[in-house]
């Protein structure tokens, strides 16, 4: 009872209502992999979505022939060429090399310079929470976009790290979760989804695109029959008000 009390008096922001997304991928691949039938819903209902890469992803590529500087060519065209297809017009690629060795305050900072630029009412970054989460670029960039919403939401902070302005009330919406409370119905996205995917090929063999293919078809179906929505896509959602000293948030 109490419970239902509070998410009245606390309610989650309906993600479908805003305006500005701004998804933040710690490679090339991960906003399409985790996101894309979300992204194609949103592109599809008029609003504004960026896409910021974080890291160049030049560690990875199936053809270990390939020297790191190619790897990130490739990838900067793949990125590119995905973008337009989901029909995102606004990306930003940051130069960091991914394998977790960055200066995190300086990913920071340009994460923030992201938030002031684009003015997101909701940003998207993998969950660093997850207990199963090993990779440290998913759980660095989590963690950092985490705190970039706070900071960008307070101008005596972005002041302190030589930018100007504020963005407040940003919800966090995280992906790659294992708890969603939150969730966006994405019936007849998911083609899309796999055409964006299929894009960075460079990262797959054609089994492990098919198992993706599988993979997001049994989750989307899971998360639709939960949510009667036919498919749907989950997110741990946190609005500006449960993002300190509201623990109950994750009984939502």
């Amino acid at each position: 009872m109490f419970l239902s009390i509070l998410k009245k008096a606390m309610p989650l922001p309906k993600l479908l209502k805003q305006q500005k997304f701004l998804f933040v991928g710690p490679h090339p691949d991960d906003i399409e992999v985790a996101c894309g039938s979300t992204v194609a819903k949103l592109v599809k209902m008029g609003k504004q979505v960026t896409f910021l890469v974080v890291t160049d992803g030049r560690v990875g590529a199936v053809d270990k022939s390939l020297t790191e500087e190619q790897i990130v060519a490739i990838r900067q065209q793949e990125a590119s060429k995905s973008a337009e297809l989901l029909g995102v017009s606004n990306l930003i690629m940051l130069p960091y090399h991914d394998g977790g060795d960055y200066d995190l305050a300086s990913v920071k900072k340009d994460v923030v310079s992201a938030i002031l630029q684009t003015q997101p009412d909701v940003v998207f970054c993998p969950d660093y929470a997850v207990i199963s989460e090993c990779h440290p670029d998913h759980l660095q960039v989590g963690q950092v976009v985490t705190q970039a919403v706070f900071c960008a939401s307070w101008g005596k902070l972005t002041a302190r790290i030589g930018l100007e302005g504020a963005v407040p009330n940003i919800t966090l919406a995280y992906y790659y979760t294992d708890k969603p409370n939150s969730y966006i119905g994405v019936k007849k996205c998911l083609a899309t989804h796999m055409q964006a995917v299929r894009c960075h090929m460079s990262q797959f063999t054609e089994q492990e695109f098919a198992n993706l293919q599988k993979y997001f078809t049994i989750r989307q179906l899971r998360f639709g029959f939960r949510t009667f929505k036919g498919r749907a896509d989950g997110y741990r959602v946190l609005g500006a008000a449960h993002q300190h000293c509201f623990p109950e948030i994750n009984e939502f």
